[in-house]
């Protein structure tokens, strides 16, 4: 039922340029051997799933976490296989996905960038893969702007 709906969204609707990918909970105490307990989120208990949505919230892709065997890929990491996944019908015309720190990665910006689709996310300088240069500079950009707000607190002690 659900890729009926999926594909009845594809056929009618054609989203705009910009596009992002987040988790999402249903509520669900009943016993499921894929239920997640997730402690930050308003239902702690029941099913994830991951989405493609407009940047109004409209749906247009799921992804149903049912355990580690979701997603088989052993090439990329488990975060890079759901972007990919959900965004398949979208690569390579002009989309930009927004994500959050659980899916940006620098090879997965790379991947998107070969396929002409931009990605727009927050950084986790302690993900494997990243570039040394890279974290470097960030951690140089940090620095200088504790630096900054240092001396600015200073000033107003004065």
């Amino acid at each position: 039922m659900q890729d009926k709906i999926l594909q009845n969204i594809k056929m009618i609707f054609y989203p705009d340029k910009n596009l992002s990918i987040d988790e999402a909970m249903i509520g669900c105490q009943g016993r499921l051997s894929f239920r997640q307990y997730i402690a930050n989120k308003s239902h702690k208990y029941g099913i994830k799933l991951y989405e493609l949505t407009t940047y109004d919230g409209f749906i247009l892709n799921i992804l149903v976490y049912t355990g580690r065997g979701t997603l088989q890929d052993n090439n990329t990491s488990h975060a890079e296989s759901v972007v990919k996944t959900l965004f398949t019908d979208y690569l390579g015309k002009g989309h930009t996905v927004y994500l959050d720190n659980f899916y940006t990665s620098v090879p997965l910006a790379e991947a998107l960038f070969k396929e002409k689709t931009g990605c727009v996310g927050t950084f986790r300088e302690n993900r494997r893969g990243n570039p040394k240069d890279v974290v470097k500079k960030i951690e140089k950009r940090r620095r200088s702007l504790e630096e900054e707000r240092a001396s600015a607190s200073n000033k107003l002690e004065r």
